[in-house]
């Protein structure tokens, strides 16, 4: 026989199951707009019914009660973006260092290289015609001087570019380092959560969103753990499980061929392995190719120092063409041409600088061919001019081999080079980040808080509670008509 408070044990299991709703509600409403936020239900379930009854037994209600609040989520979409994050921040990353690089160059433009190098052979040309002019000879040293200051520019631009990549990867390595720390914490606290079977919804959120800004730094592969935790690998080593974790480390050396062996090309580059806790370290032999860190390693590792070198060689073979060129000539004393570019065993690769006695003394340019047409040949002078538009040697130690073509015409691939590529960086960026927000637009609609369907819960939910409330009424009326009625 069922107690005569069985009613109001019953509505007031109703009041708090339908507060408890309402606070869960809340608790959506209040994190509506916070990133990475998965909304909450509070499932609200029959309590264990009892028989009643005599011959003919029956069941009869006993109310409701709240089993669990659950976290909506969607892992497809999870992993996906996961994914996606990486390529959108490679591409990004990309875009902006590409940018970097076209500014440097400053093409085309009037203080761009291909524009003080148009200079310096046009002064040439100006020299052939006026071959006693000591205006003429000091505009070709002052056009040399400028034009080796734009190569010396764009060369210590680079520099500071590679030096700012690698403090940038550095401070991307302390991030996922950072990252690994506080997932492990996270991970530790909802094993602990779970294994007491209490929920741990906000835990798990603040572990995507930690797996999602990691999935942007570098490749990374995820799946969960049964115990609440998550699997991350990368490039195929376990970086962090239910009984491991590892630490990303950076190093700067020359860089090794399979053999072990110093390449000649670059000078140095970046490259990272995973330190265990204990102290064993793997290396990470293929270098990331997605994530923000795979966009810095490659323009740290790639296209920087190609670009460098190929100025460089540009330079190197300007000033041995020069050289050459201006030793075949004849001076206004009728002596035969020294080098015009300095060319010493203190001369550094990509520096273009005239040489200090010719500096000082214009005279000693060799704008003749021949010692008997002094001052009025300017036939030497016309040949270097012409040398814009002949092939001259350039040696690119990345390619292991001479590249044949007219300076100007070999820095305009260059550059034509670079234009392809900050276009498909740009196109790619677009590409990714527009997949990305739809993917984020899907999981929101999926797994993220409504406000206008909140609302309606929470009219639903607060209209459950009064009645509740109001039940409680009802069974006092009747308690209060049972005990004090009889007494009457």
């Amino acid at each position: 026989m069922r107690s005569s408070f069985f009613g109001l044990e019953m509505a007031r299991r109703a009041m708090s199951s339908h507060r408890t709703d309402v606070d869960v509600i809340g608790h959506n409403l209040s994190n509506a707009h916070t990133e990475g936020y998965s909304k909450q239900d509070a499932v609200l379930r029959p309590t264990s019914p009892f028989s009643v009854g005599g011959s003919n037994r029956m069941e009869m209600g006993t109310g409701v009660e709240v089993t669990d609040i659950t976290r909506r989520t969607n892992r497809y979409l999870d992993r996906e973006i996961y994914r996606r994050s990486g390529e959108a921040e490679y591409w990004e990353s990309r875009k902006q260092k590409l940018s970097e690089i076209e500014d440097i160059l400053a093409e085309p433009g009037d203080s761009g290289i291909s524009a003080v190098m148009d200079r310096f052979w046009n002064s040439w040309q100006e020299l052939s015609s006026e071959p006693d002019s000591m205006s003429a000879r000091t505009s070709v040293i002052e056009r040399a001087e400028e034009m080796g200051d734009a190569f010396s520019a764009a060369d210590r631009q680079m520099e500071n570019m590679l030096d700012n990549l690698d403090q940038t990867a550095e401070s991307r390595v302390e991030r996922v380092n950072g990252i690994l720390d506080e997932l492990e914490d996270v991970t530790d606290r909802i094993r602990t959560l779970e294994g007491s079977g209490t929920t741990a919804n906000d835990l798990l959120d603040q572990r995507d969103r930690l797996v999602e800004e990691l999935s942007g730094l570098i490749d990374l592969h995820v799946s969960d753990s049964e115990d609440g935790g998550v699997r991350l690998m990368a490039d195929g080593t376990p970086i962090l499980d239910s009984y491991t974790g590892r630490r990303m480390e950076m190093e700067v050396a020359p860089p090794e061929n399979e053999d072990g062996e110093i390449k000649d090309f670059p000078d140095e580059e970046i490259g990272f392995q995973w330190k265990h806790e204990e102290g064993h370290a793997v290396q990470w032999e293929d270098p990331p190719s997605t994530g923000e860190l795979g966009s810095l390693t490659q323009m740290r590792n790639e296209d920087v120092p190609r670009m460098l070198e190929d100025l460089r060689s540009l330079a190197d073979g300007i000033r041995e063409a020069v050289n050459e060129q201006h030793g075949e000539g004849f001076d206004l004393d009728g002596d035969e041409g020294d080098d015009f570019f300095f060319n010493g065993e203190d001369a550094q690769s990509g520096v273009l600088t005239v040489d200090e006695v010719v500096r000082d003394d214009p005279r000693l340019l060799a704008a003749a061919s021949d010692a008997d047409g002094v001052p009025g040949d300017g036939s030497n002078a016309r040949a270097l001019a012409n040398l814009k538009e002949e092939d001259i040697n350039i040696e690119l130690q990345y390619r292991d081999e001479t590249d044949n073509e007219a300076p100007g015409e070999f820095l305009r691939s260059v550059v034509a080079d670079l234009g392809i590529r900050a276009e498909q960086a740009e196109q790619q960026h677009g590409n990714n980040h527009s997949m990305l927000t739809q993917l984020k637009n899907s999981r929101d609609a999926d797994t993220g808080v409504s406000i206008d369907e909140e609302m309606t819960h929470l009219i639903q939910s607060q209209n459950a509670f009064n009645a509740s409330a109001r039940l409680v009424r009802v069974w006092d009326e009747m308690l209060d008509t049972v005990v004090n009625g009889l007494v009457r």
